[in-house]
């Protein structure tokens, strides 16, 4: 079985909501920061691939530079809020937390392709 794109951002966005709910449950690292970090990766991954999509299948380079130039707006933005936001910044180990179930989910479906799990 091949790998596939939707399957993993499937799995991350399953892990992001386990990893938020146990993280509220436990009430550490914040689950407010577990969910602004996986939105911030999984936006990433789903960005590339629209950008990727608008090169490959359109043949739109223009269209994947302002898709892949909207993605790097909206990143400096999320780094000032994640860093400078004053009392509405998200708890930094939440946000890794959140940031690292897309590695998680990339190593699940590169397993599950080979067929060992």
């Amino acid at each position: 079985m091949p790998p596939d794109l939707s399957r993993l951002q499937f799995r991350h966005w399953g892990l992001v909501a386990a990893a938020a709910l146990v993280a509220a449950m436990v009430g550490s690292p914040g689950s407010g920061g577990v969910l602004v970090g996986g939105v911030a990766i999984g936006a990433s991954v789903f960005l590339y691939a629209a950008g990727f999509g608008a090169v490959v299948r359109r043949g739109s380079a223009r269209l994947a530079i302002a898709i892949l130039s909207v993605k790097l707006l909206l990143f400096l933005a999320l780094g000032w809020f994640a860093f400078h936001a004053g009392r509405y910044r998200p708890d930094p180990i939440g946000f890794a937390l959140g940031v690292s179930c897309l590695p998680a989910a990339a190593v699940w479906e590169a397993l599950r392709t080979r067929g060992e799990t």
